[in-house]
């Protein structure tokens, strides 16, 4: 796929070394160089994404600044940066057809001083532009998504509300990133959603908002729907912000993310024909199926002391063997909350005439309703049995 990249290419230098002493000359520390290393960072580091997914990127810059980092124990101990603006020339550029998504990647260092001029003739050409911004928001008009940070939008946005600053700018869509909270997603059709993360652990936020916009624009451009998309660049960012450095998705990283959990629950304490059909169509819904199964004392409370038939460990084994079943998870609860909140699966599966509201965790995971097959009931079964 063919992505379009206007922006402020930036060299980010690491310099790695030790501190073993304190200079005689000063109480400063006295850093003993290793090695460096020269990543791309700015725009850079979003064309070394949107390659390193497989797009093919049309891409348009400056390289003018330096950032260098000094690095010891993993520890950012200063930053030194040489700075150089861009004059405002006009720039050039031109995208073929095959590109649909244009990312102005703007770090304030001029290339995209005409921005607003930029974003009128890109629209004016057929393009959706996203926007990673670093100056107001009056640069931006038009834009079709403008991605923020939590301190940009509260500099930006004067205190007002987002659904007034999308109707003040002309903007179509607003994300804004808020670390370890997740993400705030709103359009001017009314819709805003809040998608909470799963972040532990921050090493370093250095091209996190990169990787972030840089998935984005992946994902769109193969048609998935802004929310998905969103959620699963929230993700990798998430993941980028755990490693030191600037950061490139990695094979592994997507196909981590895009493996959909899928789970069910329940006593499968006598399998017959309806389980198998139950649990194979949940499998097909996702990569993944992971079975909540009821321990012996759970069963007990709800079916009554003359159940289980077999005991939990018999059950789970008997799943566990099954080509469509992944993961078996014995839990002692009256429910599956807990354990759903846990695992934090993509869809929740349910059989029979249930309703997606009334199933345990449907605020948690999307809900999928399979019809049972017609005359298949461990109860019947036991009707059968005794006579």
């Amino acid at each position: 796929m063919n992505i379009g990249l206007i922006g402020d290419h930036i060299t980010d230098v690491y310099v790695y070394g030790s501190v073993d002493r304190i200079s005689a000359e000063s109480p400063i520390p006295i850093f003993s160089e290793s090695h460096k290393i020269i990543t791309d960072g700015g725009s850079g580091n979003v064309k070394a994404n949107l390659e390193s997914l497989g797009n093919t990127v049309e891409y348009y810059n400056s390289n003018n600044s330096v950032k260098t980092r000094y690095v010891c124990n993993n520890y950012i101990l200063f930053r030194s940066d040489n700075e150089s603006y861009v004059e405002n020339n006009q720039i050039e550029y031109e995208f073929s057809d095959n590109v649909e998504y244009v990312i102005l990647s703007d770090y304030n260092k001029g290339y995209l001083h005409n921005s607003l001029e930029i974003i009128q003739n890109l629209k004016s050409n057929g393009k959706k532009v996203i926007v990673d911004p670093k100056k107001d928001l009056s640069n931006y008009c038009g834009a079709d998504i403008v991605k923020l940070n939590e301190k940009e939008f509260k500099d930006y946005s004067s205190g007002k509300d987002i659904s007034e600053v999308l109707e003040i700018y002309d903007i179509n869509v607003m994300i804004v990133t808020k670390a370890d909270k997740g993400i705030m997603i709103a359009d001017r059709s009314g819709l805003r959603k809040s998608i909470s993360t799963d972040l532990h652990q921050v090493s370093d936020v250095t091209g996190a908002g990169d990787v972030f916009i840089s998935a984005l624009a992946h994902y769109l451009v193969r048609g998935i729907d802004l929310l998905e998309a969103a959620t699963r660049s929230m993700r990798l960012a998430s993941r980028s912000v755990t490693k030191f450095g600037t950061y490139i998705i990695t094979e592994d990283d997507l196909k981590t993310l895009e493996t959909r959990v899928v789970f069910t629950n329940g006593c499968f304490d006598i399998l017959h024909k309806g389980h198998i059909d139950y649990l194979k169509k949940s499998k097909q819904l996702g990569d993944k199926l992971i079975v909540g199964l009821n321990s012996d004392s759970s069963v007990s409370r709800l079916k009554g002391p003359d159940r289980p038939i077999n005991k939990q460990d018999d059950r789970k084994y008997v799943l566990e063997n099954l080509g469509c079943v992944d993961q078996v998870i014995i839990f002692d609860q009256d429910t599956p909350y807990e354990l759903i909140k846990t695992i934090k699966p993509d869809i929740i599966t349910k059989g029979g005439d249930y309703q997606s509201h009334d199933v345990i965790g449907n605020d948690l995971a999307k809900v999928v309703i399979i019809p049972f097959v017609d005359g298949y009931s461990t109860t019947g079964l036991l009707e059968k049995i005794n006579g």
